[in-house]
């Protein structure tokens, strides 16, 4: 019987006066409703009807659906870091027959796509960092003269993100307020304003990686990170007491499963084992992960995006590691651990291990005991625990 996790959905809705089906799942952050930024922006934007549109943060492809039935002579391009978002706006495009329109599994579109958009739709990310990269991103989309939009909540901080969109384009005006949102406009000026020197940090500058020091068992490492991966510019502390353990399965067939930038994943890589599968479900992860691969030189590992372990579905591992997510936006979600832990065990061969880290309120002994023939706590702080499961 499959996991409640891994089933689609849908449900009706009304944008511009216009009926819609969403198509979403469980994991997806605010997946089980429009979104009031995604409400506002759908009222107040009204691109021309051939316009060249980029929308940054998609989610599941609602706002898509109404701005694409403006574009009747123009193109609308999808993008969203998470891969269960891009899954679910392609669904939810094809449910409401939204043609000229398509997902874009890319993380930039620089420097081949530079000055081709008429406009750029951000939905502003959780991460500042990760929204300035998208400002600059969009920056070098537009054409001169190109108009970016960008909305969120006051309450996620999108009045910050508005005033780096003024300081990037030289101006932003607010088109309109509404259910604690507003959703701002910028256009592209020529010659564009000398850029606000966050523009050239590591990680929001096209290209560029944020370093991160990662303390492994072998000694320190730096490692190549992302905005809007979790704990991108600096070394988690879950993530450090599971490397404590060294639990990392020399010799043995290991899968990192939300590798983030993959500090477990290389540090079971340089301790030796056989081969290291990394999956995440962020494509910014992935990307990162990939990059420290290659930069090291790390033989039989590779790097997957994934929901849940759906990637690796018929491999085998003597060992799996996670620091699992367990928020859905902003609120607790265990969810996706559940699923992952469901089917990590289904991965295990007989004396396998499933070695992960979490916060102390989160109640996984409960979620791991059916799984496994026995459970312990290996190490515990005021914040963490440590919990191993063996098949």
């Amino acid at each position: 019987m499959p996991h409640p996790y891994t089933e689609t959905f849908k449900f009706h809705a009304e944008l511009r006066g216009e009926p819609l089906v969403v198509v979403s799942k469980p994991g997806l952050a605010d997946g089980a409703a429009l979104g009031d930024a995604a409400m506002l922006s759908a009222r107040l934007l009204a691109p021309g009807p051939a316009e060249r549109v980029l929308l940054l943060g998609c989610g599941h492809g609602a706002l898509a659906v109404a701005l694409a039935r403006q574009l009747p002579d123009g193109q609308l391009t999808l993008s969203d870091p998470s891969l269960i978002a891009l899954r679910m706006a392609a669904l939810t495009l094809a449910a409401n027959g939204v043609a000229g329109a398509h997902v874009s599994e890319r993380l930039s579109h620089l420097p081949d796509e530079a000055g081709r958009y008429d406009r750029v739709v951000m939905l502003a990310p959780q991460s500042r960092a990760l929204g300035r990269r998208w400002l600059v991103e969009a920056h070098g989309l537009l054409r001169p003269g190109g108009a970016l939009n960008v909305a969120g909540a006051t309450t996620s901080g999108v009045q910050s993100l508005i005033a780096d969109a003024d300081a990037l384009f030289g101006a932003a005006g607010v088109l309109g307020y509404g259910r604690g949102c507003r959703v701002s406009e910028s256009l592209r000026a020529t010659p564009p304003p000398a850029p606000p020197a966050w523009a050239a940090e590591p990680g929001i500058a096209p290209g560029s990686w944020r370093s991160v020091r990662a303390d492994l068992p072998d000694g320190p490492l730096e490692l190549a990170s992302l905005p809007g991966v979790f704990s991108y510019d600096k070394l988690d502390a879950g993530t450090a007491l599971l490397l404590q353990q060294r639990e990392l399965g020399a010799g043995q067939r290991v899968l990192d499963a939300g590798c983030g930038y993959g500090v477990l994943g290389v540090a079971a890589a340089r301790a030796g084992a056989a081969q290291v599968d990394m999956l995440d479900v962020s494509l910014l992860a992935v990307a990162a992960a990939r990059e420290n691969i290659a930069r090291l030189g790390l033989r039989n590992t590779e790097a997957l995006p994934s929901d849940a372990l759906e990637a690796v579905a018929g491999r085998t591992y003597e060992l799996v590691l996670s620091n699992p997510p367990f928020h859905n936006g902003k609120a607790v979600d265990t969810a996706m651990t559940g699923a992952f832990i469901a089917q990590a065990r289904a991965l295990l061969v007989p004396g396998g291990r499933l070695a992960l880290v979490a916060n102390r309120f989160l109640p996984y002994e409960r979620i791991l005991a059916p799984h496994f023939a026995r459970v312990e706590i290996i190490a515990t702080t005021s914040a963490y625990r440590v919990l191993v499961g063996v098949v």
